[in-house]
């Protein structure tokens, strides 16, 4: 990198004090001279020909830029999400006509009971991705349409969910916040209407009926679900259970995978949102929300009735695969804005409202 050529492309923006060189970066450390997303933006189109990116730090008393070779990404191959969805199509209407009680493999027509959960299911899930994907390409940041990930039976839903790569980094906290929250809140609102039509046919038995049944499956209930179950469902008097149809399941799987892609960590959605609105404080709400994970894991390892096991498995995978550590955005200096604030609160909202302690329970 030729210093001289790039001081002088940003000696408008910066008033550099002095620099130094690293393996992989060169580094510029001054006060800025115009307002931070203002020189941002004038310094990454300046540096795009050379093929190269700014990184814009800060502390109490200077700026430090940081400037590094741009890494091209790889192109994807829409082939593979093709073929992954029409798996995924498959073990989801499978595990749907499991729900809805169809005899396969002995009659295999009974397949057709299983469209309505593996419709309503990608539906929720496709739309939850594609709020980030559309959100990425309106940014301009590079990434790949969603992937999904089929799951055999007996897996009780048929996936375990989907997923995009983003492949460019995030160029500041707003972008944070709207890549972040535009796929949790999309696949929120299309759970609501699912939850409240499969609510309405989902059926009333007498508990009698069900108690102590071996093999039952018992849900727990975020406070929104609990919400439309006393608005939607008409309880009479007498002690009655509610068996959910499997439309209703996939609305109640959408909302509490909307509350675990909002939890306050790493890179999940939750943790860009917790970054861009806290800063440095987000590595200790997120170590302090792994532990309480943890807890209620281990807690369900001895009494399922108060803990989800589950919650223990997500934390390895949080701690051992994705990583506790958030990377920051091309631009971290520039705060947000009221409107990306109010968003960001709005994700934490939605999250209090579909997050369940203890999800699953099952009769043995």
């Amino acid at each position: 990198m030729d210093i001289a050529q790039i001081e002088s492309l940003i000696s408008d923006c910066i008033r550099i004090d002095r620099h130094e060189t690293t393996l992989r970066y060169l580094v510029f450390y001054g006060t800025l001279l115009r307002e931070s997303k203002e020189a941002f933006e004038t310094i990454k189109d300046r540096l795009k020909p050379l093929g190269l990116v700014p990184f814009l730090r800060s502390d109490d008393e200077e700026v430090e830029l940081k400037v590094a070779s741009l890494r091209k990404a790889r192109q994807s191959k829409p082939i593979i999400n093709s073929v992954l969805l029409l798996v995924t199509v498959l073990t989801t209407t499978i595990a749907g006509s499991i729900l809805a009680k169809g005899n396969l493999p002995h009659n295999l027509s009974e397949l057709l009971l299983g469209i309505p959960f593996s419709f309503t299911l990608l539906l929720i899930l496709g739309s939850h991705e594609l709020g980030h994907y559309f959100a990425c390409k309106r940014l301009g940041i590079e990434a790949t349409l969603p992937f999904f990930i089929p799951v055999p039976p007996p897996f009780l839903l048929g996936t375990f969910g989907a997923v995009i790569r983003i492949r460019s980094p995030i160029e500041d906290k707003r972008g944070l916040i709207e890549v972040g929250a535009a796929g949790p809140l999309i696949g929120f609102i299309i759970a609501i209407p699912v939850t409240i039509i499969g609510l309405k046919l989902s059926s009333l038995v007498p508990a009698a009926e069900v108690a102590g049944k071996a093999g039952l499956w018992t849900i727990g209930e975020s406070l929104l679900f609990s919400l439309f179950t006393k608005a939607f469902v008409k309880i009479p008097q007498g002690d009655y259970t509610l068996l959910l149809h499997p439309v209703a399941f996939s609305g109640w799987v959408g909302l509490f995978i909307t509350a675990l892609n909002l939890l306050p960590v790493s890179q999940l959605d939750g943790g860009h949102i917790a970054y861009a609105l806290f800063g440095k404080l987000h590595r200790r709400i997120g170590l302090g929300t792994l532990g309480i994970l943890f807890m209620l894991g281990m807690i369900g390892v001895f009494d399922p009735r108060i803990g989800w096991v589950g919650f223990l498995i997500w934390t390895i995978f949080i701690g051992l695969v994705i990583g506790i550590r958030h990377p920051p955005p091309l631009n971290d200096v520039t705060p947000l804005d009221i409107k990306h604030k109010i968003i960001g609160w709005i994700c934490i909202f939605v999250f209090v409202l579909t997050f369940v302690p203890v999800p699953f329970r099952i009769t043995i």
